[in-house]
């Protein structure tokens, strides 16, 4: 499909894929396990470790970032399962990333002008699982 409108191309390449200066990668503090694809997470196997996930990972610092979309999270990326955050050191460094990067400090790749239009830190940066805050 063609987004002619760069705010639309935007938010369809920012379904999964963060835009570059907003990925918590970057962080150190955020992990991805097992698969980039929710549909492992549904097999047999992929089930087993998911639920063990949701029961255990709070035990150890561990928040799942980009959960289903609801009234909690309406915005951000698409749910993924494999995605885990490290939140001792996430949520001070959520809170920085707030207090010193800005959209308008979002330059130098092509759409970088989408940051500021389509409100890159409400919608994505903290579109997340309120419990990763």
């Amino acid at each position: 499909k063609s987004y002619p409108n760069p705010q639309d191309r935007s938010k369809a390449i920012l379904r999964y894929s963060s835009m570059p200066g907003t990925s918590r990668h970057h962080w150190g503090t955020d992990i991805d396990l097992n698969s980039l694809e929710n549909s492992y997470f549904e097999t047999s196997q992929g089930k087993k470790i998911y639920q063990w996930l949701l029961d255990h990972a709070p035990k150890y610092g561990f928040c799942q970032p980009y959960t289903v979309k609801n009234n909690l999270r309406p915005y951000g990326y698409e749910e993924e399962k494999w995605h885990w955050s490290y939140t001792p050191i996430s949520k001070p460094f959520l809170k920085s990333y707030l207090e010193k990067q800005l959209a308008k400090n979002i330059t130098g790749f092509l759409g970088s002008q989408s940051a500021k239009n389509i409100d890159i830190e409400k919608h994505y940066v903290l579109g997340i699982n309120p419990q990763c805050q």
